[in-house]
């Protein structure tokens, strides 16, 4: 077996025993992921080694990396996505910080200091940065100053990223539940605890139902204002990747090595594909096509209608982070840091670049 295999499965076990024994645990150093954003013609994303990279999205090449090279160490594994607001850059990092940066030179704003490990994207609203931990909380912050406004405790880490809808904060959890706050004040709403596994993706939220997957294999629509279950879909493993849904369409990817689409009001199949490895991470959308990355290196491209496969890419090590697709570029991170950059019709291969490579 493949050593990203091996890896795969470590980071698996972690997951298991978080959702299983609800401690505090030493950050991993590894297996990792980095995940991407693309705007305005710059590429930004974190690193294992540490560090935030703006690459020119056209070539690859280096425009800033935080903290600079002239420091000998970086901060602690950033799998987390970028997100920019105006000029500020905001990614969190294993060390449990959320850091804002300049997104023009790279240099620190401020930095938010959680008590755990911060795994999930964060997510802005208006003037409010709302950020999940391995402490198990959920912060809104003040976008401009990183000052928190409230924050609300789980039973159990969450990596996935919260989603914000209709004032609505919804955040899953690895203690089984999925959470409905009141996105001023932080005051529950809601909770759904009929899942029979711990909830490690973030929630969708899509017209008046909010979706999120669980590890018993199920994926679960739930009414975004009571949280009662509309309809739940079962897979042949766990599901850990967010829901992608477009127009009446619901596409999630499940550890069966599976994608399916799924009729949004129903849940019901319309179809399935059966790619060689697990789907850890939530496909992207773009023009009629969906772009599907699995632990076993391959990028698969699919029509979003019929699920028939246009084209495919083959890389050496797992694609554990969604791919994005700008401006007729998919660009893709896998295990290690390296990015692909691919013509989004085709699939020929623009540039790849391993950021943390050059240092």
């Amino acid at each position: 077996m493949k050593s990203y295999n091996a890896k795969f499965a470590l980071m698996v076990l972690l997951v298991v025993v978080a959702s299983t024994l609800g401690g505090c645990a030493a950050a991993p150093a590894s297996p990792g992921w980095s995940s991407l954003l693309v705007v305005e013609g710059t590429l930004y994303t974190g690193s294992q080694a540490g560090r935030v990279y703006a690459l020119n999205a056209t070539s690859g090449l280096e425009i800033w990396q935080y903290p600079p090279a002239s420091e000998k160490t970086g901060v602690g594994s950033v799998y987390a996505a970028p997100v920019l607001l105006n000029d500020t850059l905001y990614i969190g990092s294993l060390d449990g910080y959320l850091y804002a940066l300049d997104a023009n030179t790279g240099s620190q704003r401020w930095a938010f200091a959680s008590s755990g490990h911060i795994f999930a994207d964060a997510v802005i609203a208006d003037d409010t940065l709302y950020v999940c931990s391995s402490d198990h909380k959920v912060y809104a912050l003040d976008a401009s100053t990183g000052l928190k406004r409230w924050e609300f405790a789980t039973g159990n880490w969450i990596w996935g990223r919260p989603f914000v809808a209709e004032g609505k904060v919804y955040v899953s959890s690895l203690d089984h539940r999925l959470y409905c706050l009141d996105a001023d004040t932080g005051r529950k709403q809601w909770e759904f605890e009929e899942a029979g596994g711990a909830l490690a993706g973030g929630p969708t939220v899509a017209g008046d139902l909010v979706y999120c997957g669980a590890f018993d294999s199920k994926v679960y629509a739930l009414d975004a204002s009571s949280g009662q279950v509309r309809w739940k879909f079962e897979a042949e493993h766990w599901v850990w990747a967010s829901s992608l849904v477009v127009d009446d369409t619901v596409y999630v990817g499940s550890l069966d090595k599976k994608l399916y689409a799924l009729d949004a009001a129903t849940g019901v199949k319309r179809w399935e594909f059966m790619t060689e490895g697990m789907i850890r991470a939530t496909p992207a959308y773009a023009d009629g096509l969906l772009y599907v990355g699995t632990e076993a290196g391959s990028l698969h491209v699919l029509d979003a209608a019929s699920g028939v496969q246009k084209w495919g890419f083959d890389v050496d090590k797992s694609i554990l982070s969604s791919p994005v697709v700008a401006e007729g570029i998919v660009y893709v991170s896998v295990f290690g840091d390296t990015i692909y950059a691919l013509d989004a019709e085709t699939g020929v291969q623009r540039w790849n670049v391993t950021p943390s490579k050059r240092e």
